[in-house]
């Protein structure tokens, strides 16, 4: 199977919104209203929506923090194309620019410095998964980020054999057939890392 991987930017907002709004929970209709936006939302950010929608956010509102940041090239990653329609969504970026990470302080490394991009997300649409297309989105996340000069790309798989919408993070023997080894294990997931 040959799919195309392009890096996400403004240019291709409709695509990601395309994908996201009739494709990507086409069968999981209740994670629908994410646009991947969960890990660029800190504890603040959550609080302003709660007070704004009075606990009860919107698709389109979420919708809308994905279009800001989008044009901010905030929220980065991967589009995977096929015959021209988006057929998988990675999510990737500087480890430090994503807020719910930075809040969780138990996957940091004590006194630890180095450049780390982190992959926190895939989505494949329904009728690609187990194509090989999450292990496509990773691979050229890879090589993104040796080229970028990060030491590693780290990721979060959940443990334990879960269905394919709660292994949004990949599944970890993806990320050890790629070349990833734990990491650190943490209650329910686990930090995975390749050193570039």
């Amino acid at each position: 199977m040959q799919v195309d991987i392009c890096p996400l930017e403004p240019a291709l907002l409709e695509d990601y919104l395309r994908f996201f709004d009739d494709v990507a929970f086409a069968d999981h209709k209740e994670w629908a209203w994410c646009y991947c936006t969960f890990y660029h939302l800190g504890k603040e950010d959550e609080e302003r929506l709660e007070a704004e929608f009075a606990g009860n956010w919107t698709r389109d509102a979420l919708r809308g923090i994905a279009v800001g940041l989008i044009q901010k090239r905030a929220l980065n990653g991967y589009l995977a194309y096929e015959n021209g329609q988006v057929v998988g969504w990675c999510n990737a970026a500087d480890k430090k620019n994503y807020k719910k990470l930075c809040e969780n302080r138990s996957i940091w490394d004590d006194g630890e410095d180095l450049p780390v991009k982190a992959v926190t997300c895939f989505i494949i649409a329904p009728g690609m998964r187990r194509r090989g297309v999450a292990a496509a989105l990773l691979e050229r996340a890879a090589i993104d980020a040796a080229a970028e000069g990060y030491a590693y790309l780290e990721a979060y798989p959940a443990s334990g054999e879960l269905d394919c919408y709660k292994h949004y993070h990949g599944h970890p023997a993806m990320y050890e057939k790629c070349g990833f080894t734990p990491h650190k294990k943490l209650d329910g997931y686990s930090v995975y890392r390749k050193r570039l």
